[in-house]
């Protein structure tokens, strides 16, 4: 059945039930999978992740729930290392493990496997991937190597490859971003009835034969990565008329997966100043 939400608001008269009790009334849930929900961090009272099952809860609290039937045993994997030292670690994140947790868990993401594999670091995250994108991924583990600022003030670059089903024409893209008003599910846009669209830049250049010759055959394109938008490259081409392939929420052609990798990253390390060269080929786009 794949994702499923509930939203209610606590009667007066539910007061005294316990969470797993009241969840279980509002959404169909026995009480064993309202538990369970509880466990996995899909349950939020006011807008708090909470997994006591006797809890309780005012009248007037909202409560979100969600449940993805598809979710299966949290991750268990070594993860791919792009470079570490004493100050950063960059993964070469795979495609369909979210960043950090989702509406239904926070045991199933990239973070939370980290938190189990490295439980003596204090990661920190410096940018995100979408779910569907694999590449490179920043964390730092010690606060004066957050790259964040670094991130958020463009100093630094950032190369994606993105496959579309028609070439992408070169050129920069700066149409601003903005969250679709009243979009479900959520998206983005570069036109409509946009909440709080914002100064947007992605840059595009066909792929040489070079760098994409080892991949399967199509309309390659690289991308840099001027803004930090949510969905910022996927919104663009989107908004040419030449969406990713298999990205369903803006329109691609279908696919078994999302053809968009973070593909390069040229920075300064921020302690060492020494420059960093970084690259996560794509292995999942070879040739068979």
């Amino acid at each position: 059945m794949g994702l499923r939400n509930w939203i209610f608001t606590v009667a007066p008269d539910e007061a005294i039930l316990r969470l797993d009790q009241l969840v279980a009334q509002h959404t169909g849930l026995s009480r064993r999978e309202a538990r369970e929900a509880l466990k996995l961090g899909g349950v939020q009272v006011a807008q708090r992740r909470v997994r006591v099952a006797s809890r309780t809860a005012a009248p007037g609290t909202e409560v979100r729930v969600a449940v993805d039937d598809s979710l299966g045993e949290p991750p268990d994997f070594e993860l791919d290392v792009v470079f570490e030292d004493a100050w950063l670690l960059v993964l070469n994140k795979p495609a369909g493990l979210p960043t950090q947790g989702t509406q239904a868990s926070d045991r199933h993401d990239l973070m939370a496997l980290l938190a189990r594999q490295r439980s003596s670091q204090r990661l920190i995250l410096c940018h995100r991937l979408d779910q569907g994108t694999s590449g490179l991924l920043v964390l730092a583990k010690d606060p004066k190597a957050n790259l964040g600022p670094s991130f958020q003030e463009r100093a630094l670059r950032k190369l994606y490859l993105a496959r579309t089903t028609v070439p992408v024409p070169e050129g920069d893209l700066s149409a601003p971003i903005g969250r679709l008003r009243l979009a479900k599910p959520a998206r983005f846009g570069c036109s409509g009835d946009l909440i709080d669209p914002k100064p947007s830049l992605t840059r595009v250049r066909s792929a040489t034969s070079e760098e994409v010759g080892d991949l399967a055959p199509g309309c390659w394109s690289v991308c840099e990565l001027c803004t930090g938008r949510t969905h910022q490259i996927r919104v663009h081409l989107a908004s040419l008329g030449t969406p990713i392939l298999g990205d369903g929420l803006y329109g691609g052609e279908p696919s078994d997966q999302l053809w968009l990798h973070a593909w390069r990253m040229e920075l300064v390390h921020p302690v060492t100043e020494a420059p960093l060269y970084l690259e996560a080929p794509p292995l999942r786009f070879r040739r068979p």
